[in-house]
């Protein structure tokens, strides 16, 4: 299997490799290894959190144009194999989440997990079945001031490239305390001979010779008190340390900081010319987000020390079987039947959250083909949140793509996933509880139709979603409104998915703006507040939704929908242009 699970073509230039072919140091401070690498060879920076325990650098072809035939892609990756053990993984853990470390503790306190410390430990686990081993770690001695190596060669059947076949080779460096591994992987062009061109042979012979071993001192990263000053706390300091070592020996990135958030953002590298308006670009954003925390937090309210939410009174949430007398102490109520509630798809982890401060990253991505491979995300998204590793990631070009606004809209949309992930993850929840798609994809677009002007926050409304809205009301195509408040996120990400965000926006949009709409009742603007207590003193998605509309009858939700397809038929409900 490939170790990168992205496959895709592109067909635009035919241009391959130049004769001349320019060459840089690479240095990946983690591991304390440095080697040659093609220019244009890109260092991408590895997803925080998501790399797990062993990987430690990638580097793929700017685009096409170095591409295998300018159509597929090879990789450049750096791993690291601790030779000791730790009793808490701690070797192995460096860059991972908070979750993903308390993951992997578990894993190795059970023993489910058997830790590589070796290269051949790990080459070992992958499966033997599509493998090849042309040669099997080959002792070679480093030359000017270059490390000894031990050289692996193989190839491996993985559905890719021209033949449905990989060429691998592996220059395995022992450091005193652990063996990092220098990995190619090059499609072939052809199943015999399994080798490369010579153009991509002569490319990965002098990398796979390359490696020189890093000093300590040459891995510090350079401070500066100004772009660092909101990371005054030592949580957030190390927040920031973990975010600087992301892009650390990075062509093409920086970072600074602001109140809420650490700000990672990019240019293309071979065009430094283009750095000062990435910041400017990056600075704008970030300071467009930090209004809109603002916002959220109006809505949302956290307590005196911003640690965590405004815990409601479970008193004032009531029981779907009686009325609630004091703090529930342990379960949650019976729903109508007197039954015990059944988790719900998207409920996951009981365990309470301990209470820390957010400094939450936002990385901008100077180019689309930068933006794709950093997420592996599918053609379209402009930008995405990820609740693993607690960060949001935006293209800086959206506007381009998709018209004016649109980096701005999906910036707030993914920064509310981003906040809501916080603020309903309390530390004295239940239970690890998700929010329903309508709940959190419809305030999404509910927070991303709002635009900042002179005279503050101004409600626009939904240039993306409108003409969906409308078009469901038209044809009455839309799902029922008791069916789709508990729906999975299995079922909302289906085939027809942005017809669903439309319809979650419209709902979101109704119960919180549509008062002048005929036959509004006032109890169904309450759903939304109810449904929020719910999920912080319990978790339970599935109760929060038949809590906040409890006692709905198949009438009642009928006069709910058509009061609903008023409003998105009248001229209150607004285009977003």
């Amino acid at each position: 299997m490939r170790l990168h699970t992205a496959s895709f073509a592109v067909f635009v230039s035919l241009t391959l490799f130049a004769p001349a072919q320019e060459w840089r140091p690479e240095k990946v401070h983690d591991c304390g290894l440095e080697f040659d690498a093609p220019s244009r060879l890109e260092r991408l920076p590895m997803q925080l959190g998501e790399q797990g325990p062993y990987h430690r650098a990638r580097l793929r072809p700017k685009d096409n144009a170095d591409f295998v035939r300018a159509q597929y892609y090879w990789n450049c990756d750096v791993y690291s194999f601790a030779k000791k053990d730790s009793k808490e993984g701690k070797d192995l853990a460096d860059g991972l989440s908070d979750e993903a470390k308390e993951q992997l503790k578990k894993l190795l306190e059970l023993g489910s997990f058997k830790p590589a410390r070796s290269f051949k430990d790990w080459f070992d686990q992958k499966n033997q079945k599509q493998i090849t081993v042309v040669s099997p770690g080959k002792a070679r001695k480093g030359r000017g001031g270059k490390l000894d190596f031990t050289h692996w060669v193989w190839t491996e059947e993985d559905n890719y490239g021209p033949a449905n076949l990989t060429y691998c080779e592996a220059a395995v460096y022992s450091l005193p305390d652990r063996e990092v591994a220098l990995v190619i992987e090059m499609p072939l062009e052809t199943r015999k001979p399994a080798v490369p061109k010579s153009k991509w042979k002569d490319i990965i012979d002098k990398m796979i010779a390359s490696g020189r071993g890093l000093d300590a001192e040459d891995s510090e990263l350079d401070t500066d008190a100004k772009r660092d000053q909101y990371a005054n706390t030592p949580d957030r300091k190390q927040a920031l340390a973990d975010a600087r070592k992301n892009i650390q020996g990075l062509s093409g990135w920086d970072y600074f900081t602001t109140p809420n958030y650490i700000v990672l953002y990019s240019w293309d590298f071979e065009k430094k010319d283009e750095r000062s308006r990435a910041k400017k670009d990056a600075a704008f954003y970030s300071s467009r987000l930090e209004k809109m925390r603002e916002l959220y937090l109006s809505n949302y309210e956290l307590d005196a020390t911003g640690l965590k939410a405004v815990m409601p009174d479970p008193k004032s949430i009531p029981s779907l079987t009686g009325p609630i007398t004091g703090v529930p102490t342990a379960g949650t109520p019976a729903p109508a039947s007197g039954k015990t509630a059944a988790p719900e798809d998207d409920d996951a982890d009981p365990a309470p959250r301990v209470a820390t401060k957010p400094y939450s990253v936002f990385r901008l991505c100077a180019t689309y083909d930068q933006f794709q491979k950093y997420g592996e995300s599918p053609p379209g998204v402009v930008g995405w949140y990820s609740p693993s590793s607690k960060e949001l990631v935006v293209f800086l070009g959206g506007d381009k793509m998709m018209g004016t606004g649109a980096t701005e809209t999906v910036t707030y949309h993914e920064g509310w996933h981003q906040y809501a992930d916080f603020y309903f993850h309390h530390p004295e929840t239940k239970k690890y509880g998700t929010l329903h798609r309508w709940f959190d994809e419809g305030h999404g677009d509910y927070f991303g139709s709002f635009r900042w002007g002179q005279n503050g926050w101004k409600y626009v409304g939904s240039d993306m979603r409108y003409q969906d809205c409308k078009e469901m009301v038209r044809k009455g195509d839309y799902v029922p409104f008791k069916e789709i408040v508990h729906w999975s996120r299995q079922r909302f990400y289906s085939g027809r998915a942005p017809y669903y965000y439309a319809q979650a926006f419209s709902m979101i949009d109704f119960l919180r703006r549509g008062q002048k709409s005929s036959g509004y009742q006032a109890r169904w603007g309450e759903a939304l507040e109810m449904y929020r207590r719910v999920m912080l003193v319990y978790g339970d998605s599935k109760l929060a939704s038949d809590t906040a509309f409890r006692d709905m009858k198949d009438e009642d939700w009928k006069a709910m929908e058509d009061a609903w397809k008023a409003w998105v038929g009248s001229n209150n409900f607004m285009s977003g242009k």
